[in-house]
């Protein structure tokens, strides 16, 4: 029985589709959806210069940026008649999500993905498939 499902949210469209997707689920089933939206640091990186401490700003912005899809995501579930709760967590993405999931006991994870391949994929690699890889609960995976 699905009762909790996690659903990881960013501002992407793939995101987006999952999300509505959770929601549908949601609604045949009457479960509950946790919302995450990780705000992950280690994407600076690839773009910051290695002596180049993270920049204050770029970190505030992320944060500010995952609070809103958040709150934009909560409000699109409840508009359907549907439960939440929020997650904002900082880290890497796959270990994040993974580690609310078992912690909130969810039945099943939902998630967005690009579809990357080649290049693409080696360089900002796919959370979708290291979640799906290291997942203890059914994760569904829903492309953009």
């Amino acid at each position: 029985m699905i009762s909790n499902i996690l659903v990881a949210v960013d501002a992407s469209d793939c995101a987006q589709n999952a999300l509505k997707f959770a929601c549908d689920l949601a609604k045949t089933v009457h479960a509950h959806l946790t919302l995450v939206s990780v705000v992950d640091v280690s994407k600076l990186v690839a773009v910051a210069e290695y002596e180049t401490p993270y920049p204050v700003d770029a970190i505030a912005m992320m944060r500010d940026d995952a609070t809103q899809i958040l709150t934009d995501a909560a409000t699109f579930c409840r508009n359907q008649g549907l439960t939440t709760t929020e997650f904002q967590s900082e880290g890497e993405a796959v270990d994040e999500i993974l580690a609310l999931a078992e912690k909130q006991g969810v039945d099943l994870i939902v998630i967005g993905t690009h579809g990357r391949s080649g290049l693409a994929r080696l360089f900002v690699g796919s959370v979708a498939e290291g979640v799906l890889r290291h997942s203890h609960v059914p994760v569904t995976v829903v492309r953009g």
